[in-house]
């Protein structure tokens, strides 16, 4: 009877996926739309449902599923205690700070508020799974059942190309519209890099086109192109604003630079600092180190290179997919 048990709960899961927009969003295939194969192979079903949606007739489906996974939505408090009240297993999973938000805090109100719904979550759901160690912190002071599981990629598809011997340089950013301030404040250092150097270029990979006074190739966004757009890169750059909602990041472009074999020059800092090293990287925080930083590697190439090899290696032993579904369904089906 003990393996008939053990196959049920194992091989034939039924879980509720609570997101906060559609799949495509990042933190939602990153955290799990990527594993669905994996995970569907080994028995459990997935069924994701919008934030918005959820009223009663929502919470009797999480009743009936054999788990409820939310992936950092934040409720009402008697609808997340009703939620939770009704549901056999609940994860909570979150790889933002989202007690804070980027930029602008939020008013003592409203920060109290964020705050009231995020510790529920921590103090009543069965497991926690964060994105590093830096969230895991937070939680822990809330939850005795954290787990981290790490961002990941496919490294199938996020590998490096050959490295053939070629006289330019292509230092690259890839990112979303939202965060293009953060290379445009780069501008300067770029522009003196640029005219220094003239067989150094600077490519772009974005839904919207920066502002920058200085020559750069730009390429649109394009569903599954980045991939080949980092592979081409020879150093990628990482710009973040140093806040305590950056500081709880995995970056997933600091992943994608290094899986695909492509040093980093970047701000490190909070859980940053959990992926980049000065073995794969070089920190930095004004623009006097930016300039010596990618100097550096634009004149010591095998610096460079031996920088995306080290890089490289860190994600294939722990950040690729495989070995990170592994983690997450023992996550998922366990007690």
């Amino acid at each position: 009877m003990e393996s008939f048990t053990r196959s049920f709960e194992f091989e034939n899961m039924n879980v509720l996926a609570i997101i906060s927009r559609d799949m495509e969003k990042g933190s939602t295939k990153y955290r799990l739309v990527q594993y669905l194969d994996f995970l569907s192979k080994k028995g459990i079903n997935i069924k994701f449902i919008n934030r918005k949606t959820v009223d009663a007739s929502i919470i009797k489906k999480a009743q009936q599923a054999d788990l409820v996974f939310n992936q950092k939505c934040l409720f009402k408090t008697s609808v997340a205690r009703k939620l939770i009240a009704k549901s056999q297993r609940t994860i909570f999973d979150f790889d933002d700070a989202i007690y804070t938000r980027p930029g602008k805090p939020h008013s003592w109100a409203t920060s109290c508020r964020v705050k009231r719904r995020l510790h529920l979550w921590l103090k009543c759901a069965d497991i926690v799974t964060t994105s590093n160690h830096f969230l895991a912190g937070y939680a822990r002071k809330y939850s005795d059942s954290v787990k981290v599981i790490p961002m990941a990629l496919d490294t199938d598809i996020w590998k490096p190309r050959n490295r053939i011997h070629r006289h330019e340089i292509i230092m690259g950013w890839a990112g979303a519209p939202v965060n293009v301030p953060l290379i445009e404040k780069l501008g300067p250092v770029l522009a003196h890099l640029l005219k220094k150097y003239p067989f150094l270029k600077l490519a772009i990979f974005s839904g919207q086109k920066p502002k920058l006074s200085c020559p750069f190739e730009y390429h649109p966004f394009i569903p599954g192109g980045e991939p080949e757009f980092v592979k081409n890169l020879d150093i990628g750059l990482l710009p973040l604003d140093d806040e305590e909602y950056t500081r709880g990041k995995s970056p997933i472009k600091a992943i994608q630079y290094l899986a695909c074999g492509v040093p980093v020059v970047g701000n490190v800092i909070g859980a940053t600092a959990e992926i980049l090293n000065d073995k794969n990287s070089i920190a930095v925080s004004n623009e006097k180190e930016w300039l010596y930083a990618l100097e550096k590697l634009i004149i010591n190439r095998d610096l460079a290179i031996s920088m995306g090899r080290v890089g490289h290696n860190l994600i294939e032993k722990n950040h690729n997919l495989i070995t990170v579904a592994e983690n997450l369904f023992n996550v998922l089906s366990s007690k």
